[in-house]
């Protein structure tokens, strides 16, 4: 069965549905990316394909500075 890869991604706080190199959007949340890309994918495996939806979410600092975890003597 043929596959087809939809992807959502955020850059610049703006959300994008990607395939095939295209991108389509933008969108102002993840939710709205993911009801698009969901309802595409759906339209896909009516036509015979297997559809996968990944969402690639932007990198962000969880790092804390050293010594914030430290108990004080």
């Amino acid at each position: 069965m043929p596959q087809v890869h939809y992807g959502v991604d955020c850059q610049d706080g703006v959300w994008w549905v990607s395939l095939n190199d295209k991108r389509f959007g933008p969108y102002s949340s993840l939710d709205t990316a993911m009801a698009a890309a969901s309802g595409a994918a759906h339209k896909a495996e009516a036509q015979g394909y297997e559809a996968f939806v990944t969402i690639n979410t932007p990198a962000e600092s969880a790092e804390e500075p050293a010594g914030q975890d430290q108990d004080a003597a």
